[in-house]
């Protein structure tokens, strides 16, 4: 089966697996819409470069895609969510499409305050995409999402399956990288030993697209062969042969110390920071900080 790839905006989509597939085939039938779209799925699998893809597909396409990050972009959040906010900050994506990152880790109040803003943006013949790395179904059930802002955004829903569930698209994302790093660092490396292919494809993979694009990154740099081998990816991947990894296992507390560090990447080292990466673990704030004292994640 030949490798699927897409351009989305400067990027690709590529993979080949049936739920990469599914999921790009709804993002062209939402294309032919106007309503809003929910992207759903873990951090990092790459539900931003689908949502790209969507609105270069669209009617929208001639006008830009603003994206607006929910945890990270604090100043423009609060001037959306502002009781008095007008949309004039948004003149200039009028007809073009606002992707708002991790809705879920917004309160319920702001939740509901940036249904509000969308009712507003809408007219501006703004289309709004919004993603979450949170189930809201789930969410919605237990009472901490925003029941408005839920019907709102579950209208269309592209669901984005984790790496693990997608292992047609691990060597083709490989090849992918290989052929980018080799450009960057000038080198010639033509692919990974039967050994290595292994171990990438029985990894979990909880960082996702990110992680595998850093563990080859790491690789390419500790490998002057030909070829990138098991040794070049064991001390990245912090596995062993007497780990059981050819069974497709890794110890459990490796697995949580790489969760610990993915949830802190996303969501920063600050108090709040903390406060959304235990939420978003389902343990509490406590049990974190004990957590990382116990592997020395802290900066």
């Amino acid at each position: 089966m030949p490798m699927f790839l897409v351009r989305s905006l400067s990027q690709d989509i590529i993979g080949e697996s049936k739920g990469l597939r599914q999921a790009v085939e709804g993002c062209r039938k939402a294309a032919k819409e106007n309503d809003p779209v929910m992207f759903q799925g873990e951090v990092s699998t790459g539900k931003l470069l689908l949502a790209g893809f969507l609105h270069k597909e669209s009617k929208h396409s001639r006008q830009p895609l603003l994206v607006v990050d929910c945890i990270k972009d604090e100043d423009m959040i609060r001037e959306i969510l502002a009781p008095g906010f007008e949309c004039k900050q948004l003149d200039r994506y009028e007809g073009g499409s606002i992707y708002f990152r991790e809705v879920a880790t917004l309160s319920l109040g702001k939740q509901n305050q940036l249904y509000k803003a969308l009712e507003k943006i809408e007219k501006r013949k703004i289309r709004a995409f919004l993603s979450s790395s949170q189930n809201i179904h789930l969410m919605r059930m237990e009472k901490a999402f925003d029941p408005d802002l839920y019907d709102y955004a579950s209208q269309w829903e592209i669901a984005v399956p984790p790496l693990r569930q997608r292992k047609e698209d691990i060597l083709p994302l490989v090849r992918h990288y290989i052929g980018i790093f080799n450009l960057k660092l000038r080198k010639s490396i033509q692919g990974l030993t039967p050994q290595a292919e292994e171990i990438l494809l029985a990894y979990r993979w909880p960082g996702n697209v990110d992680e595998l694009k850093q563990i080859i990154n790491r690789a390419m740099h500790l490998s002057n062969e030909s070829h990138i081998s098991q040794r070049h990816l064991s001390d990245n991947l912090g596995i062993s042969k007497e780990d059981g990894f050819s069974h497709g296992v890794m110890p459990l507390e490796r697995m949580e110390e790489i969760l610990l560090r993915s949830a802190l990447e996303r969501y920063g080292f600050t108090l709040e920071g903390k406060k959304r990466a235990a939420r978003a673990l389902n343990i509490s704030l406590a049990t974190l900080y004990n957590k990382l004292k116990r592997y020395n994640l802290n900066p």
